[in-house]
């Protein structure tokens, strides 16, 4: 059974996008300075969890061919989840790395549990534990402000 989700435990939330489903992706993830300012979320209590402020990591999934699968983007949630169109979307301050931190890279730093390494088919937003995030950060580059 996957852990409850709290305030308490709650690292970072993860949303992911496959380049291989989606027909804009791939475009948007290879120009550099992007920011991504909104993601479609599956309604839900961690929907519903999201929040201002909140810290969001941007994952590439899919088979590696067109690009590599890993950490593309970190920031932060802006604002609820907004209700707009067939499916909710939150908004999202959330720059593009200038190098993508590979999949690769953290199963050799032996990072192998997060959920979206269990789970890849799971939906957004996925999440990130403290404890988790803690054994990501000397990966990743300084947090963005938001």
């Amino acid at each position: 059974m996957a852990p409850t989700i709290t305030g308490d435990n709650l690292g970072a939330w993860l949303v992911k996008g496959n380049p291989e489903t989606s027909s804009d992706l791939p475009s948007w993830i290879q120009v550099g300075g992007t920011v991504v300012r909104s993601w479609c979320v599956v309604p839900g209590y961690r929907a519903e969890m999201m929040a201002a402020g909140d810290r969001v990591i941007l994952w590439v999934s899919g088979n590696g061919r067109r690009v590599a699968r890993g950490i593309w983007g970190m920031g932060h949630v802006t604002g609820p989840v907004e209700e707009m169109g067939p499916k909710p979307s939150v908004p999202l301050h959330l720059p593009l790395l200038d190098q993508p931190v590979p999949a690769h890279d953290l199963v050799a730093a032996g990072i192998t549990d997060l959920e979206v390494q269990r789970m890849p088919q799971g939906s957004n937003p996925s999440w990130v534990s403290r404890h988790q995030l803690a054994r990501l950060m000397p990966l990743l580059p300084p947090w963005p402000d938001h």
